[in-house]
């Protein structure tokens, strides 16, 4: 009998630590996070410049800011280049200067932007054929919300 008692109870709390254990586990994956930023100097040998962020998924974020904590998942962030090379004019008028890039970002990433500008492409102002939105380089990096 006191087998069959201690099998029962055994039996009964099992389901619930397993749910305990997998409350821990939503909450730690609640808490991830990967980081984009703007802050390290690009290669302008490999013709890859600073860019600002504009948006992200939609939320205007504040003008100065160089880098930001995202939950891990696909963004949309909205980035101005900022290119300064020789060989690039900026010319009044019409411009398209922005581009919306689409990101995964993977928890304790950290992902550096940055504008490519195109050489061949630098008279294509209006269409913003001259650059492209990029992730120039990736790290490891912890990161949690707290």
């Amino acid at each position: 009998m006191k087998k069959l008692t201690l099998m029962s109870c055994l039996l009964f709390t099992l389901p619930f630590s397993a749910l305990a254990n997998a409350d821990e586990a939503v909450e730690a994956k609640s808490n991830q996070c990967g980081i984009i930023s703007v802050y390290k100097q690009p290669p302008a040998q490999k013709n890859i410049y600073f860019v600002n962020i504009d948006s992200i998924d939609g939320v205007p974020v504040k003008s100065g800011s160089h880098g930001f904590q995202l939950s891990p998942g696909p963004h949309k962030i909205k980035v101005i280049e900022k290119i300064q090379d020789s060989y690039f004019t900026r010319r009044r008028g019409e411009m398209k200067n922005y581009h919306v890039m689409d990101i995964m970002i993977e928890a304790d990433k950290k992902y550096y932007l940055g504008a490519k500008f195109i050489r061949k492409n630098r008279s294509k102002l209006k269409t913003g054929e001259y650059w492209d939105a990029i992730v120039w380089k990736e790290s490891n990096k912890d990161c949690s919300f707290s």
